[in-house]
């Protein structure tokens, strides 16, 4: 059996079904990071730890696109849609499915939160969006 290398073409992300394509070539072209800690440990005077379970469920997702694509054309209008009507504005919907092993994230209430920086060079230039979800489920599954 031939190992597979992991592909961008394994990798399905939506944002508000939007599948997102064109990404950059990059090591994390998509990241999906919890914000916070589980819990934390706190200690009373007599020196007892107790763990402090944490309410946080939220992730930062960042993608990393190329900046003529389709895919930024799309983002760019959420992101506008999101900044010029704070008071309809409505968190987003992100998933990403691994074909190739199967793991699946569902992120809810995502929003938009660090605007990306636009750069023209000689090489190829990439745009960093960066959304907060308010709550985070994974599933991991064994892989290939």
């Amino acid at each position: 059996m031939t190992n597979k290398l992991f592909s961008l073409e394994d990798a399905v992300l939506t944002v508000d079904g939007i599948e997102i394509t064109g990404y950059e070539n990059a090591q994390d072209a998509i990241s999906i990071a919890p914000l916070g800690d589980d819990g934390e440990l706190t200690y009373g005077i007599g020196g007892n730890g107790v763990f402090i379970h944490s309410c946080n469920h939220g992730a930062t997702v960042t993608l990393k696109t190329l900046q003529h694509s389709e895919t930024n054309q799309r983002l760019n209008e959420l992101r506008n849609h999101q900044i010029n009507n704070p008071t309809t504005a409505k968190g987003l919907l992100i998933t990403y499915k691994d074909l190739r092993n199967g793991d699946e994230f569902l992120l809810t209430g995502c929003w938009f939160s660090t605007p990306p920086t636009h750069a023209r060079g000689t090489s190829h230039n990439g745009v960093t969006w960066t959304f907060k979800a308010t709550k985070a489920e994974f599933k991991l599954k064994g892989g290939m």
